[in-house]
């Protein structure tokens, strides 16, 4: 099934989720936990993580402009590696 930016817009956006007051090594015992989790991206800094889950938007846009980027690439004769 092909998806098109229009019926992109009423699909589940990404979610965040914050936890304070973490250290590193706390940081890093969850981000293992996650290791085999796709969609869900972690970011730390200076106490704080962020969880984001990857949403179908996300999704759709990133493929989008990879297609286009590849179109260009191809087209100008420039080598690249995807």
């Amino acid at each position: 099934m092909t998806q098109t930016l229009e019926n992109a817009v009423n699909l589940p956006e990404e979610q965040r989720f914050f936890r304070r007051g973490l250290s590193w090594e706390k940081f890093k015992a969850i981000q293992a936990s996650f290791e085999n989790v796709s969609g869900v991206r972690l970011f730390y800094c200076e106490g704080i993580l962020e969880i984001v889950t990857i949403g179908k938007p996300h999704e759709v846009i990133k493929c989008l402009i990879a297609g286009l980027l590849i179109t260009y690439f191809e087209v100008k004769g420039i080598e690249f590696f995807p």
